[in-house]
Order: C-alpha cells, then structure tokens, then sequence
C-alpha cells in the first residue's frame, strides 16, 4: 500500500522548496490539481486574483483560497507583501497534515 501523503510541487512540508518574492513584486501561481480530489489551496497573509480556470484569463474575485478541482489547474495573481515567510497550503486538515503545504518566502 501507498502512504497516505500529499505534497507541493513533489515535496512534502519536510523536504519543501518555497515560493520566493521580493516584497511588492507581482507573481502568478499556478495550482496544477493531478489528483482525483479536490484541494481548497489557502495563502496566508495575502489576497490572490484568480484569473484562469482552464479557459482563459479573466479578472476574477479576491481571496485568499481558492478551490482546485481534481486534474484541474487554476493561475492566481498577487502582490507580494510583507517580507515573511507565509504558508501556503490545501485547507484539508488531513492533506495538511500529511504534508500538503509549503511557504510563500518573500524578502
């Protein structure tokens, strides 16, 4: 049997890579689900745009999490803030808990 692990860009919180910025700097992140479950990713700290859902770009809502359904992916658009490191994870306790998060690293 497979463990029970979910992961960020293939890494568990243990062994994660972050996400870095510099304070201010505008990014885009792209959540890329290739997963048969859903995952509600949350940024701490930050609001986000979504602006693409699989077909095409647009100016959608702020928030903070954003629902990535399975073998989809969603782009969200920020303003990096404050210098600190944020996290950012799937708000599923049990995929949390497993791993499921990494940081949001801005200098």
């Amino acid at each position: 049997m497979q463990p029970y692990v979910w992961t960020i860009n293939g890494a568990t919180w243990a062994n994660h890579i972050p996400v870095t910025a510099k304070s201010g700097e505008r990014l885009e992140i792209i959540f890329h689900n290739m997963s048969m479950m859903g995952h509600p990713m949350h940024l701490h700290g930050h609001s986000f745009q979504v602006v693409d859902t699989g077909s095409g770009r647009f100016s959608g809502a702020l928030r903070d999490t954003v629902f990535v359904p399975p073998m989809a992916k969603v782009t969200v658009a920020l303003d990096a803030g404050e210098a600190a490191s944020w996290m950012l994870h799937c708000h599923h306790m049990p995929h949390l808990a497993s791993g499921m998060m990494t940081e949001l690293l801005v200098s």
